[in-house]
């Protein structure tokens, strides 16, 4: 029973959780016309279902905190829809506080089952919104409107709220006529709505009692658009609908005689197409049964772990097959080459299996990018600035697990963008900028990486002010010479900060140290760009995956180690006279670049003893965006499928591995950090940080 009762709270939460993502991304959406006091139906309806469905979900689980609050934001959300209450700013920061609490408790569920917040504060905050709505009307709003009584008395009270906003925007109203066969009803109704939809908004959608067809249906849809008479007709042009004009009693408004003019209808049932029409649902005569409409399977990240944990082992076992059928067929045995096709076909069929997992593995950004749109306006609101935030290449996927772990650095970066680079409406004026800062997330896939971009147009990082920060402490003298590169990269040492106060909310520096931890830890790398006055872009580089990866082995004196295959860029094999020392450190010409290289041997240590020789060696050129470095090593030993396994939280203080890898011999071998390595030769200070 108890394993029953754990597997449920998990599917609430899953659910629970895709609720919420959607209710975040629709409010977001929703607080963009809140100024214009005019907001979206179709919108208001999503999130009036979302409120409505996590209200019976909580519910049926016996969480009542989150019912009784998701109740109540459902009640606010169904007076707006009907009109009963004014959208405005204080209403959606209303509504964003009720989100807050319900994303509060779903977390705190998820931890213990026992978790609850005190929501009566909330509750009455909402109840007081609804206490202020307005009364009702003093006379029958739709007495002057040309149209059926008939068609009046069966609208609902969401239909009539409506049909009555798009008389107060002054749009003109029509009523559209149309038959079709049983066989193709659905899809022809909704080739008319739709483009109905383009241009207006679709108040009603009835049965008609005036079939054109033998054994066919009709349907009368009651639409408001801006457009006149003859460009509604235009838009149904390739339909067989007639046009009739609602014309208001009290005024001339129109000057064109209607098209068709059906006689009087008498409808006998109540068949919507509005979604949010409450608790009634409409369903085709010949539709679908219980057959569920989503192929969506949602599935627990662990069981995905589970599984490519399986894989990774097959993918073992298949190394040490192949070995088996190299050294039998090197020893002359007949079943040497069977064996060797054999596991080619094996490796084959696993490459598909293993590509398979992983792509269920990936999620789009989308899911990480949504949640930080929320904290850049909660952020904004607090500190009273105003700020577009623009995303881009939200659909380029990574790992779930790679998302997860990506969360909190991406909060900290984006909290520090509008906290300090991002001015005041007043300072960006005076500064001859909008008073309204841009900030743009983008995220795009470059090669086998993906690339995240946080950019703002604020104040800039000066240079001068960090070197004089870090002049301060002690972290440099006077004659120290730093490029700019190397004055941002101050901004990762723990603790340091430029920020002249405190901030509750975010310190440029503070933190950023272990943004630059968590990074590295995910194989990654980060960069920053800024000029004073202008603006600054963090650029956040990314595997893919960390999972199962194709890696070129390689050998370092006596010791073997793996590199990330999406990290090489080629392989040389140099002579020793084409290398040359610049400030100290090894380099090479490269096609007309210059090169830095490193020696893992002496990188690592490795005691040797080797005398040097004249012989070549080889350099593996590795890569992430636009960076290069050069790894000079002393033999290639090919390429293989590793499984990458954390080392732990006991070895978490050595840097330039991500990790170690198990070989089909049973060897176990660690997996250089291209990133890291990278990171922290750039400071040429790497030795002391492995």
């Amino acid at each position: 029973m108890a394993d029953k009762s754990s597997q449920a709270i998990k599917e609430f939460l899953g659910e629970a959780e895709e609720i919420l993502e959607n209710l975040n991304a629709d409010l977001m959406e929703l607080s963009q016309s809140a100024g214009s006091g005019d907001a979206n139906p179709e919108l208001l309806n999503s999130i009036f279902r979302g409120a409505h469905s996590l209200k019976g979900l909580s519910g049926m689980f016996g969480f009542s905190d989150i019912a009784e609050l998701s109740h109540q934001m459902e009640n606010a959300l169904d007076h707006l829809r009907l009109g009963k209450i004014s959208f405005d700013e204080p209403l959606v920061e209303t509504l964003f506080d009720a989100f807050e609490t319900l994303g509060k408790l779903v977390y705190g569920k998820g931890k213990d089952e026992q978790f609850t917040l005190d929501v009566s504060g909330m509750v009455n905050r909402l109840d007081a919104l609804l206490k202020g709505e307005g009364g009702a009307f003093e006379k029958d709003p739709f007495a002057d409107l040309e149209i059926d009584r008939s068609i009046l008395d069966v609208l609902t009270e969401y239909e009539e709220h409506r049909l009555l906003e798009n008389l107060k925007k002054g749009r003109n109203l029509f009523r559209v006529q149309a038959s079709f066969p049983l066989t193709s009803f659905d899809t022809d109704l909704a080739a008319i709505t739709d483009a109905l939809k383009e241009e207006g908004e679709i108040i009603s959608t009835l049965p008609s009692p005036d079939c054109e067809i033998e054994d066919g249906i009709a349907f009368q849809v009651l639409v408001g658009t801006p457009l006149a008479e003859d460009d509604v007709k235009a838009l149904l042009h390739d339909q067989n609908a007639a046009i009739e004009v609602i014309d208001r009693k009290s005024t001339e408004t129109r000057d064109k005689t209607p098209e068709a003019s059906p006689g009087k209808e008498e409808p006998k049932s109540e068949t919507r197409q509005e979604p949010a029409d409450r608790g009634e649902r409409s369903e085709d005569s010949g539709g679908a049964g219980m057959r569920s409409i989503s192929r969506m399977v949602r599935v627990d990240i662990d069981k995905l772990d589970v599984l490519m944990n399986i894989v990774g082992e097959l993918v073992i076992a298949k190394g040490t097959i192949t070995e088996i059928a190299e050294t039998l067929r090197v020893e002359g045995h007949g079943l040497g080459s069977d064996l060797s096709k054999a596991t080619r076909v094996l490796e084959r069929r696993l490459s598909e299996l293993q590509k398979g997992v992983m792509e269920v593995r990936m999620v789009p950004v989308r899911q990480l990018f949504d949640k930080t749109a929320r904290v850049v306006r909660k952020v904004a609101h607090d500190m009273s600035k105003k700020i577009d935030l623009q995303i881009r290449g939200a659909d380029t996927e990574l790992d779930k697990l790679i998302i997860e772990d990506l969360s909190d650095p991406l909060v900290h970066i984006i909290r520090n963008s509008v906290d300090h680079g991002i001015e005041t409406p007043e300072e960006r004026v005076a500064a001859g900028k909008p008073e309204t800062g841009n900030l743009r997330l983008s995220a795009a896939q470059k090669g086998n990486h993906v690339v995240i971009e946080i950019s703002d147009d604020g104040r800039g990082i000066d240079p001068e002010k960090i070197r004089r920060k870090a002049l301060e402490r002690g972290l440099i003298d006077e004659k120290t010479e730093l490029s700019r590169e190397e004055v941002y990269d101050l901004l990762f040492m723990p603790g340091f900060s430029t920020a002249d106060k405190v901030s509750e909310i975010s310190g440029r520096g503070v933190g950023m140290d272990v943004v630059k931890s968590n990074i590295s830890a995910l194989s990654g790398m980060i960069d920053i760009d800024s000029r004073v006055g202008e603006g600054t872009t963090l650029s956040i580089t990314l595997p893919i995956t960390l999972a199962i990866i194709k890696a070129l082995i390689i050998r370092v004196l006596d010791n073997e180690f793996a590199i990330p295959i999406t990290s090489v860029m080629e392989t040389l094999m140099v002579e020793p006279a084409s290398l040359r020392t610049i400030e100290g450190r090894e380099v090479m010409e490269l096609r007309q670049s210059t090169l830095p290289l490193v020696r893992l041997s002496r990188l690592f240590n490795f005691p040797s003893s080797r005398e040097p020789t004249s012989d070549n060696f080889f350099v593996v050129v590795v890569g992430m965006a636009e960076k290069r470095l050069g790894l000079i090593v002393d033999e290639l030993l090919g390429q293989q499928d590793v499984v990458i396994k954390p080392l732990g939280n006991i070895l978490s203080f050595v840097k330039g591995f991500a990790g170690a890898a198990e070989m089909g011999n049973r060897k176990t071998i660690l997996v250089l950090d291209v990133g890291g390595l990278m990171s922290e030769s750039l400071r040429g200070d790497i030795s002391s940080h492995v």
